[in-house]
């Protein structure tokens, strides 16, 4: 089972906290008008929700919804993080598969948009499991950080904690998705794993030199193969998408910098600046020096060269 989570809005942490029971012990019975959070450190819970029974081992999370009764059934041990919090914007999904299916589809709007971008292009919800294993995550130190803040009591101390709380939410939800394409990706062709490893790629080194024969060896596949593939993915060959990259950065830092031009297209993986002239103004309808003096509000010179 999924959850909807809006990750604009931040949750309002009322109580958290860590409990180590030494000596079995079984949960009482409760109703509450509150998310529950509990994340296993060691040892067991049996819990029930709503008559659907679970039991909890170490590394597990579980998200219980507010005004279902949840009782203890069965009496264990346990040393476990606590907490009590609510979300105007969570909320059960209607369709697991449907959720799971848009949230790959935001990470792969979000693999392709521009990273410098002011406003992040992709839908805000995400998809958190009510249960999940996170012994993978670094979730020991996040909770114990949090706890700690919890009794400090210090100045602001619900918001820190509450943002805390907002970063693991995120990091199960991104698990959760990691995991669910990796299953996929078993079962997709190697072109298809291919294009997304690309991207990961590109986004990263496009500043370097990049040739056809480069990235061939780098993927082991035929670049012209590996061009379409991607293409029928990203609706941009992947040259484009390189340039796209570069001349996007480009406006950038000659919308906040006094850099020459030829610094920039060094800056951006450019190395002849007549060419990155040629390339900017196919790319963004201007040459660099219009697009400059648009940018700072300056009138144009006549006959000026570019």
């Amino acid at each position: 089972m999924l959850l909807n989570y809006d990750t604009t809005v931040l949750p309002r942490v009322r109580m958290m906290g860590r409990v180590r029971y030494h000596e079995p012990w079984c949960h009482f019975s409760r109703v509450i008008d509150e998310y529950i959070l509990y994340v296993i450190r060691d040892g067991d819970m049996y819990i029930e929700e709503d008559g659907v029974r679970m039991h909890l081992k170490a590394g597990d999370s579980l998200l219980l919804e507010p005004n279902l009764p949840h009782v203890g059934y069965q009496a264990a041990s346990c040393d476990y993080y606590y907490a009590h919090f609510k979300h105007d914007r969570m909320e059960r999904t209607y369709d697991d598969v449907l959720a799971t299916e848009a949230a790959k589809e935001t990470r792969r709007k979000s693999m392709i948009g521009y990273n410098l971008d002011e406003v992040d292009p992709t839908d805000p919800v995400i998809c958190i499991p009510k249960r999940f294993n996170i012994s993978g995550l670094e979730y020991r130190q996040m909770l114990h950080a949090a706890v700690e803040a919890y009794d400090r009591r210090e100045e602001q101390y619900k918001r820190v904690v509450s943002t805390q709380l907002h970063l693991l939410l995120m990091m199960i939800a991104h698990e959760y998705l990691n995991a669910a394409c990796a299953e996929e990706d078993s079962k997709r062709k190697k072109s298809d794993v291919a294009v997304d490893s690309l991207i990961r790629y590109l986004n990263k080194h496009y500043t370097e030199r990049m040739t056809s024969e480069k990235i061939a060896e780098r993927f082991e596949m035929n670049f012209d193969y590996l061009n379409r593939v991607f293409s029928a993915a990203t609706g941009s060959t992947i040259f484009y998408y390189i340039n796209m990259l570069r001349i996007s950065n480009a406006k950038q830092l000659i919308t906040t910098t006094n850099l020459t031009f030829a610094e920039v297209a060094y800056l951006v993986g450019i190395e002849d600046r007549y060419y990155f002239t040629r390339l900017f103004k196919r790319y963004v309808g201007m040459t660099p020096t219009d697009f400059y003096r648009a940018a700072h509000s300056m009138p144009s010179k006549e006959g000026e060269l570019i």
